[in-house]
């Protein structure tokens, strides 16, 4: 199959590379440039079916708030404390951004409510944080147009002298750090280029030599960019800037190796006499089959990314794979064509090589001791794995990013005036099937807010039971009681009064007997005993009533310990509520003797009417009225006795609700209790939209912790936080209630879910098809076993140097995309250094086994050392960026090159493959003498 393209490159070389010219003139001039796609086609950066994310959404719809998970805040940090003219900025801030519908879904204003001020003003007044709902998924490129709207607003609105707005939070964070890496990318490249340019001249001191390589991938990127870009402004392919970035890394250093393996299999044959086409045929005949399988296994583990959850590493798939493919095309056809172009006029003539006999040699020390140096090689790998067994990944996109961003700026700014983490709080929903707008609700909501309190790291909740983040005084039963013992001592000694009058009412019922005893010896004066007997009725009504009123009044003062009680589940076990129990059941008991008692003088009134209306009944009227007096007297002496025993009572109640208020003030232990008539305050109206959905069925909580949110300890918390949740609601008014918890350390839980799911995947699809690809070209699945195993162990080492360095020198742990791509990289390009070796090896295996080692030392040590270091150039060259990801990445796989170069390629692979002898290629039949 690449026998006509190789006649093609030496007939038409001219007509091939003409060809590639236009190629990428036409793609350049037809298709928009890679980035302006990339800004307008980027998609979500987390998987939107991840539970955060549904969380997030279904918590905006609940709300009325948002359907994205794209959440910014604004930080407005002062030079003094906040004014007058900071509010009115504030205000109209605010104003610009509700009306960008487009962009701003809402606005969570809690600065102007009194009762919710306190969690977004720092102590010092010169700070303030407002939560902003955006449009667009994070990471999309509708999610970075909505943050750039609001600091488009931003920069419209005219800001007081000494005051800064900062646009930051998670939207914000990854737009920045998406920024940081389009600002570099043209910086990293030009470096990567110069180290290529000067290695290249160094090896080669030929500028057409060092030239061939570089124009091969200079016309690779720019057919292979205009390819993704048209691809991805169909939808056809995910891409992102970072896919972009390692696009451009991987094109460079897989064209370089590839130009180099090319031009040193030709300097040999033009080294060993013949002829300019023969030695490029040959050339060309023994080097396209591993480019070939090179660049085919490249592709295939970069393709295996497509498959991941995590856009980041999804999106970097098909598009770096697509530049492979483009690279390999150029690299068997333009860069042979370019080579019999220079070869034809002189310019490429070999120098005489220095290194082959030193590679010799070291194939004859390999030769000569494999079980020895496959011990002392084996060890050195095994040093390099042991700080793998500390590695902790940093899920942290606020660390990886220069300090010096709008985000990271306004996460500093809350840093020097509000506690850690107070943008990056956990937010809690909790769905009822009933109004939580109530009392019964609130309690419940409340021991949620202390359940969560318990949890290690939660520092503050805010929630409907404490908006400010903190129990309300007036939230407590026992600052209720205190209220009531205030009351109820000015209204004590008035109705102790009128419970004096009872006494004078058996007074007034005995002169009442003796009229009616009047009016039966004498008829004739019924009249004006009659009358007598009428005032003496309506007196003691009068007395009846008013007492009936005060005590009234006096058990109304009582309510809220009424509905405290008759909401506590076993009141008689609870030291708060059975004091407060024996204290109201002789109350109550007053209250309906005193309104039986008004009851009987009402009806002795009326009967008294009665008698004064119809003197011609008037025996019936008075023994009528004789009957109800003596009830009477029954009942006024039974109030009587309940009136000597209440006054030392309601004297004691005072004395208790007074302690119980004194005693329990600031331990946060006086049983929560918010009546329905604070409710109905005003203040509480104005915040409890915020944090009740519009049904009052959904109620959100905002739980703020210490520590590292965006590592393990986040995560963690995350999954306790919501069973603590679980665990709280399991009966009372949030029974059955459902639970969705969003935010930072949730995402971080989702993120390592899929991180270890998604890497299990490529390790186990990428290395399946590198062997496959492997053992196809070596014709030998024993020998596809050892070139990937010992790739993997090369990934390994590299990756335990990685965090050796980063982790334990530098003190920064391993963001939590760099073992994923260090992993496809170093398994792809480990397999290609090992498959060249390999292929050289069967080639020269006629000779037999050791004499064919040393002459592939000979033919690819220096090629192999060289692809590798320029590639691992091309790779520590990312070092440079600000942006620790690109930086963690690059120098992770410039390690693995290095140490896959000079260690697993030199002395492991072949001391393998002296030690199995013919089984290394099996089921062949060795090839030797």
């Amino acid at each position: 199959m690449l026998r006509p393209v190789g006649r093609l490159v030496t007939r038409h070389p001219l007509l091939l590379i003409a060809a590639w010219l236009l190629a990428a003139a036409l793609g350049n001039i037809a298709v928009p440039q890679l980035e302006a796609v990339v800004h307008d086609q980027s998609r979500s950066f987390f998987p939107v079916d991840a539970p955060a994310s549904e969380a997030a959404t279904r918590m905006g719809e609940t709300f009325g708030d948002s359907d994205t998970n794209n959440i910014a805040y604004l930080v407005l940090d002062g030079d003094r404390r906040l004014g007058a003219a900071d509010s009115d900025y504030y205000g109209a801030l605010l104003n610009a951004l509700r009306s960008d519908t487009a962009h701003v879904r809402s606005v969570l204003d809690l600065w102007s409510e009194p009762l919710a001020a306190p969690v977004v003003q720092s102590e010092d007044g010169r700070a303030v944080s407002v939560m902003v709902r955006l449009a667009g998924q994070l990471g999309s490129a509708e999610a970075t147009d909505s943050v750039a709207a609001v600091r488009d607003a931003v920069a419209r609105t005219p800001a007081p002298p000494g005051l800064r707005t900062y646009v930051t939070g998670p939207g914000a964070t990854l737009v920045d750090e998406f920024r940081s890496i389009d600002r570099q990318m043209v910086l990293i490249t030009g470096i990567t280029v110069a180290l290529i340019a000067v290695l290249l001249l160094l090896v080669y001191r030929s500028v057409w030599a060092a030239a061939i390589p570089l124009a091969a991938v200079g016309l690779s990127l720019a057919v292979a960019r205009p390819v993704v870009a048209a691809l991805g402004g169909a939808g056809v392919v995910e891409i992102s800037l970072f896919s972009v970035a390692l696009m451009s890394a991987m094109v460079l250093g897989a064209g370089t190796d590839y130009g180099i393996f090319l031009l040193a299999r030709f300097h040999e044959h033009r080294r060993a006499g013949r002829a300019h086409d023969d030695a490029l045929v040959r050339a060309y005949r023994s080097v396209a089959p591993v480019i070939l399988a090179s660049a085919l296994t490249i592709a295939a583990a970069l393709a295996c990314l497509v498959f991941t959850d995590v856009g980041l590493l999804r999106s970097a798939g098909i598009p770096c794979a697509i530049g492979i493919l483009v690279t390999m095309g150029a690299s068997l056809t333009l860069m042979p064509a370019l080579v019999a172009v220079g070869g034809r006029r002189g310019l490429l003539e070999p120098r005489r090589s220095v290194t082959r006999r030193r590679w010799r040699r070291v194939g004859t020390a390999v030769a000569r001791w494999p079980g020895p140096v496959l011990a002392v090689a084996a060890t050195a790998l095994l040093v390099c794995l042991l700080p793998l067994l500390g590695m902790r990944l940093s899920f942290s996109e606020i660390d990886v990013q220069p300090a010096g961003t709008e985000s990271n700026l306004g996460y500093q700014a809350m840093d020097r005036h509000f506690p850690p983490n107070t943008l990056l709080p956990e937010i809690v929903v909790v769905e009822a099937d009933h109004d939580l707008r109530n009392p019964s609700g609130l309690i419940a909501i409340e021991k949620v807010s202390r359940q969560l309190m318990e949890i290690r790291g939660v520092r503050s909740v805010q929630s409907a039971s404490r908006p400010a983040g903190r129990l309300p005084v007036e939230a407590s039963i026992t600052y209720q009681a205190g209220l009531i013992g205030e009351r109820f001592d000015k209204t004590v000694d008035s109705l102790s009064l009128q419970l004096d009058s009872v006494d004078t009412s058996q007074q007034t019922l005995t002169r009442l007997t003796t009229a009616i005893d009047q009016l039966e010896q004498g008829m004739s004066g019924g009249v004006a005993g009659m009358d007598r007997v009428g005032d003496g009725a309506a007196d003691l009504r009068s007395g009846m009533q008013t007492l009936q009123g005060n005590a009234v009044t006096v058990a109304a003062y009582l309510d809220p310990l009424r509905e405290f009680v008759g909401r506590t589940p076993d009141c008689p076990m609870n030291p708060i509520c059975a004091p407060v129990q024996n204290i109201l059941d002789p109350v109550d008991g007053m209250l309906r003797g005193a309104g039986q008692a008004d009851g009987a003088t009402a009806k002795f009134t009326e009967g008294t009417g009665q008698a004064s209306a119809g003197l011609a009944d008037a025996a019936d009227g008075l023994a009528a009225m004789r009957s109800t007096v003596a009830e009477l007297r029954q009942l006024v002496g039974t109030l009587t006795a309940t009136v000597d025993t209440m006054a030392p009572q309601m004297r004691e109640l005072t004395t208790y609700l007074t302690a119980l208020s004194t005693d329990f003030a600031g331990t946060g232990q006086g049983g929560f209790y918010l009546p329905q008539r604070t409710l109905e305050d005003p203040r509480f109206q104005t915040i409890l939209p915020l944090l009740f959905s519009a049904d009052g069925h959904a109620t959100r909580m905002l739980v703020y912790a210490t520590g590292d949110v965006w590592g393990a300890e986040g995560a963690d918390r995350a999954a306790e936080i919501e069973q603590a949740v679980h665990d709280a609601d399991k009966d009372g008014a949030l029974a059955g209630a459902t639970v969705l918890v969003s935010g930072v350390g949730s995402a971080t839980d989702d993120l390592r879910g899929f991180i270890a799911s998604d890497f299990t995947f490529l390790v186990v699809v990428a290395l399946a098809l590198v062997l496959l690809i492997v053992a196809v070209m070596l014709r030998s699945p024993v020998a596809g076993l050892v070139v990937v195993a010992t790739v993997v162990v090369s990934f390994g080492s590299a990756l335990g140097v990685s965090v050796l360095i980063w982790q334990h020198l530098l003190g920064q742990h391993l963001h939590w995309a760099v073992p994923a791509m260090a992993f496809i990289a170093l398994v792809a390009v480990g397999a290609d250094y090992n498959l060249l070796l390999a292929a050289r090896l069967r080639e020269e295996a006629v000779a037999g086994m050791r004499t064919g080692l040393i002459r592939a030392f000979g033919g690819t040590g220096g090629v192999v050392t060289t692809a590798g270091v320029v590639f691992g150039l091309t790779m520590f060259a990312m070092v440079s960026s600000d942006v620790r990801t690109i930086a963690q990445v690059g120098s992770t796989i410039g390690v693995g090159l290095v140490i896959d170069t000079l260690i697993v390629r030199t002395f492991v692979v072949p001391t393998i493959a002296a030690l199995l002898g013919r089984w290394f290629w099996w089921p062949a039949r060795p090839m030797w003498r």
